[in-house]
């Protein structure tokens, strides 16, 4: 039995369609998550995470993005609609409805993150 060409290269096609828009995502995903740590870090010290951390990972989640004007810009209005989330001058008691609904995620990015950007060898075992 032959199998045609065909049926193999449309399936080329969809694998890298689908390659695209998942490596598309993960970029979405680091800006998203660089704009919410900016977010923290205009708010202050949170409890776990001082000022100076976030904005630490926010950077760390840039770079493992791509560094680049179009992102600095994405991370800018991302800012901006996460600040929309928050009630009332930014604080941490402000910011806690924001962290319950991003944090999980955001730490999970930022482990890898984080080993890219500052080369910490602790940040990047297992």
């Amino acid at each position: 039995m032959r199998i045609s060409p065909m049926p193999l290269a449309f399936c080329a096609i969809f694998t890298c369609i689908s390659l695209t828009a998942q490596a598309e995502t993960q970029k979405e995903r680091d800006l998203h998550c660089a704009a919410y740590y900016e977010v923290l870090s205009v708010a202050g010290d949170q409890p776990d995470i001082s000022r100076k951390q976030s904005s630490k990972a926010s950077y760390a989640l840039l770079v493992h993005a791509g560094y680049t004007p179009q992102a600095q810009d994405y991370v800018a209005q991302k800012m901006v609609d996460l600040h929309k989330e928050t009630t009332g001058p930014m604080t941490p008691a402000s910011t806690a409805k924001l962290r319950e609904k991003y944090d999980a995620e955001c730490k999970v990015l930022l482990k890898a993150a984080w080993c890219e950007a500052y080369k910490d060898p602790g940040a990047c075992e297992g």
